[in-house]
């Protein structure tokens, strides 16, 4: 894979303390203290410990030094708030002011935004980074602002998901995982991708599978390293099959009805936030993929490379024949190929 930036983890604090400090330096100076304070809760399924929650406590610390006394911003992880696939109808109905988004839960309601779940469709995340930061970022946001009235403030690395089996077995090619009952989010998209991946795709919400991988309800889930170590998913299964077979865009979302209730100087700021903690998450998360995969290899599990090649052709071919790349916004499939660098 292609890497980031490879520098020693840093504090969500003490990140958030220099980079709001080096704001100050340039001229961003916190506002006046307002006489009560605007609740913000973020919900997420997303693990406790998990570089996507960590990098809230970065946006959280960067809106307190820049709006003090503005804000009381509440940090609600693990499905505490928000369950996984809820996202959306939460920050619609005003339930939660802020989640994090997936490709995957855009594509439910935007069908033809579905072509960016295709899996392999991204070389790397210098790829993804080219797409979302041009004018297809530009053309996706506006769209979700448009029919889902979410505001995308920012975009973030996720992680490459691998395949996680409780028994270990002989991975080279898609055969190899027939019969295999793989975990997978309950999004259509996803669906077919573990079907892709010669697996039978089981939807479950992510609360729910470590249990279901101790008792065999399922034989093996997909997901990034990071979340596979910090659910303890690692310790019900015994391999870990290093497909790469999706490098996904997550997005820092807020509702309308929350982003309307900002001032322009505080809409800044929250974009402000957004960067610094996603640069905080990208920053960090090449190198915490190394070392949670040594720490699972360390705890038993083996760590195998498939055939790469025979799981792309496969998915591709079988994502070519589907709604999800034959609805895809006109000449979206050729722009994305050429930022391939």
């Amino acid at each position: 894979m292609t890497a980031f930036i490879r520098a020693p983890r840093v504090m969500a604090a003490a990140f958030a303390a220099a980079i709001t400090g080096a704001a100050v330096l340039f001229g961003t100076t916190p506002a006046a203290a307002q006489p009560a304070k605007q609740t913000v809760r973020f919900g997420t399924a997303a693990i406790g410990g998990d570089l996507p929650v960590e990098m809230m406590y970065v946006f959280k610390e960067w809106v307190d030094r820049s709006a003090p006394g503005e804000f009381d911003f509440q940090i609600h992880h693990t499905g505490t708030l928000v369950r996984q696939g809820t996202e959306i109808v939460a920050l619609q109905r005003n339930s939660v002011e802020m989640s994090i988004l997936s490709w995957w839960d855009i594509a439910d309601r935007i069908p033809e935004f579905a072509v960016l779940t295709v899996g392999y469709l991204f070389k790397d995340w210098g790829h993804v980074k080219a797409a979302m930061d041009g004018d297809i970022g530009r053309e996706y946001k506006e769209r979700i602002a448009r029919d889902l009235k979410v505001q995308i403030l920012d975009y973030y690395y996720a992680g490459a998901r691998i395949v996680n089996l409780r028994e270990a077995r002989k991975v080279e090619t898609p055969d190899d995982l027939k019969g295999v009952k793989l975990r997978m989010p309950g999004s259509p998209a996803f669906l077919l991708m573990g079907r892709a991946l010669g697996a039978n795709p089981v939807p479950m919400p992510l609360p729910d599978v470590y249990l279901a991988l101790k008792t065999g309800t399922v034989d093996g889930q997909d997901n990034p390293i990071s979340t596979t170590y910090r659910a303890k998913f690692y310790e019900a299964t015994k391999q870990i099959v290093l497909t790469y077979h999706s490098i996904p865009a997550n997005m820092l979302a807020m509702s309308d009805g929350a982003w309307g209730k900002l001032t322009p100087r505080q809409q800044a700021i929250f974009k402000d936030a957004a960067r610094a903690a996603m640069v905080f998450n990208d920053t960090n998360k090449f190198r915490d993929d190394d070392e949670t995969l040594e720490k699972m290899r360390q705890a038993g599990l083996t760590i195998t490379k498939p055939n790469v090649d025979a799981f792309r052709t496969q998915m591709l071919r079988m994502f070519a024949d589907s709604e999800f790349v034959k609805n895809a916004p006109a000449g979206w499939l050729d722009r994305i190929e050429k930022l391939a660098r």
